[in-house]
């Protein structure tokens, strides 16, 4: 009868512990989320209001789908950034101008949920731009958190 007894509840711990690791990898309770944007708003150098450019067209440069961006007109827009990386850099063109846009970052994996998910947070240390028609950057919030709508950045145009 003893044994019966240990035979149960070694099953029953056994059980539970499949359980818990089946939950933390079920499609449809875990999150696995490498996506992260950066939120990205245009302001004038001379009046520190928001501004728009014109004719834009925004590259990531080494992708593979380069073009991001290609609008008639932005004044704010998300930018995606390489998560395999510590660094992801941008190329900006406007009617016959282009400048080029550096975020230098660090990644650190963070839970989500009791779930099993689990995030890529990215604080960014520092950001170098060329200065055609992009005065200077403003890192307003250097951390990209899981749904999060901050403006992570200002772009201050001449």
């Amino acid at each position: 009868m003893r044994n019966r007894h240990k035979i149960s509840l070694y099953i029953f711990a056994l059980i539970g512990v499949i359980s818990l690791i089946w939950s933390c990898n079920s499609d449809d309770d875990v999150l696995l989320s490498y996506q992260h944007t950066v939120q990205v708003g245009l302001y004038s150098t001379h009046t520190h209001k928001d501004t728009v450019l014109t004719e834009v067209e925004i590259y990531g440069i080494g992708r593979e789908d380069s073009l991001l961006i290609n609008e008639e007109q932005v004044g704010s827009f998300y930018l995606n950034l390489d998560m395999n990386n510590d660094e992801t850099h941008f190329n900006f063109k406007t009617r016959s101008l282009m400048d080029n846009l550096s975020f230098y970052y660090k990644r650190k994996l963070e839970p989500v949920s009791g779930a099993g998910g689990i995030t890529m947070e990215i604080f960014i240390d520092s950001m170098q731009n060329t200065n055609q028609f992009i005065d200077s950057v403003s890192i307003t919030h250097k951390a990209l958190k899981y749904k999060e709508n901050i403006e992570n950045v200002q772009l201050f145009i001449f």
